[in-house]
C-alpha cells in the first residue's frame, strides 16, 4: 500500500506561482512609478556631480623646498623656546647630553 504525501505538487505549484507573481507585480509598479514621477534634486548640487578641480601644481616647487629646509635646519641646529617651561637645543647638543647619560 503507497503513502500519501504531505505536499502536493498542484500546492506547491500554486504558491510559487502567487510568489512569483506577487514580485513581478512589484516590480512592475515600481517600473511604472519611477517612469511617471520625477525625483526632486536635493542637497547642494542639485542632483549633479560634484565638480573635481585638478591637483593644484606649484609654479616655483624649489624656492619652497629650500625655504622648507633652511627653516627646518634653522630648528635642528639653533636654540629656540618651545613653551613657558621647555626649550629645543641643537640636535648635535643633545645627543651628546644623551651619550653621557648613558656613559654613567
Amino acid at each position: 500500500m503507497s503513502e500519501k504525501a504531505d505536499i502536493s505538487g498542484r500546492g506547491l505549484g500554486i504558491g510559487a506561482a502567487i510568489v512569483l507573481g506577487g514580485i513581478l507585480a512589484s516590480l512592475g509598479a515600481a517600473a511604472f512609478i519611477g517612469a511617471r514621477v520625477e525625483a526632486p534634486a536635493t542637497g547642494p548640487s542639485r542632483g549633479e556631480p560634484p565638480a573635481i578641480a585638478g591637483p593644484r601644481l606649484q609654479t616655483a616647487p624649489e624656492p619652497d623646498i629650500r625655504a622648507y629646509t633652511r627653516e627646518k635646519r634653522a630648528r635642528l641646529e639653533g636654540y629656540g623656546r618651545v613653551d613657558e617651561t621647555h626649550q629645543h637645543i641643537p640636535i648635535e647638543r643633545a645627543m651628546r647630553i644623551l651619550a653621557k647619560e648613558r656613559e654613567r
